[in-house]
């Protein structure tokens, strides 16, 4: 894997939460957005550096994005960004396929005053995505999208169902990036979005299972042509 030099932007801290933590994201999401490409290699003191702070936060920090996948962390060596992982994609859709299917499945429990609650959550931000169709704006709509599928996840009063689903999704993350606005048009994901909530509105949670198994399965058509262009980014004997 070749090696490329890291450029990173500041990252302003602050007080109320961990330095590990305020790192992770902050490195999570430059290799999610496809900002660093896979090869970009860094060590624990060129961060420290650059971060100004000590070792152990950016250890820790790494450690949870080479857990993710997302890095390829060697002893004495640094930290090198991972190619994205085509086995690994099919793991992450049988995952999040399962956690999101399962919240569904739990909302028929919701009393109605939660279950209108975050239908009302839904309605706000299917309003914000449609923005998005004249901003073009592919960042913002992809933090609705997350936005759009942890409120799935929260029909099941489980927070740890979103934590989880987001700790796996590193790889499917930076596909969605990569195909944004081509193989995959915001036009048609938000009315991908509409069909799931207004079978949601009418309490169908069969039909909204299905839908989401379908809109949840596409990246691994979508996947295919993204690859063909970005050989790169993909690990090359992986299926």
């Amino acid at each position: 894997m070749a090696k490329e030099k890291i450029v990173l932007p500041k990252l302003r801290f602050s007080s109320k939460r961990s330095i590990s933590g305020q790192i992770y994201d902050f490195l999570r999401k430059q290799i999610t957005e496809t900002k660093l490409k896979p090869g970009t290699s860094f060590s624990e003191n060129e961060l420290s550096a650059h971060f100004n702070v000590s070792r152990q936060p950016v250890r820790e920090a790494l450690m949870r994005l080479n857990h993710e996948g997302l890095l390829i962390v060697m002893p004495q060596r640094g930290s090198i960004v991972s190619k994205i992982s085509v086995s690994g994609l099919k793991q992450i859709c049988f995952i999040r396929t399962s956690l999101e299917c399962g919240s569904v499945i739990k909302a028929k429990d919701l009393d109605d005053k939660t279950f209108n609650k975050i239908l009302s959550q839904f309605a706000k931000n299917l309003e914000k995505q449609r923005e998005c169709l004249n901003e073009e704006n592919t960042a913002i709509f992809l933090n609705l999208d997350d936005d759009f599928h942890e409120l799935i996840c929260s029909l099941s009063l489980c927070p740890m169902t979103w934590e989880v689903l987001r700790s796996v999704k590193g790889h499917m993350d930076r596909i969605r990036y990569l195909s944004m606005g081509n193989e995959s048009p915001i036009a048609q994901l938000i009315s991908e979005h509409e069909e799931i909530f207004e079978a949601l509105k009418s309490k169908n949670f069969d039909h909204v299972v299905e839908l989401l198994k379908h809109h949840l399965y596409e990246i691994m058509q979508t996947h295919i042509s993204i690859r063909a262009k970005n050989s790169e980014w993909f690990e090359e004997e992986d299926e």
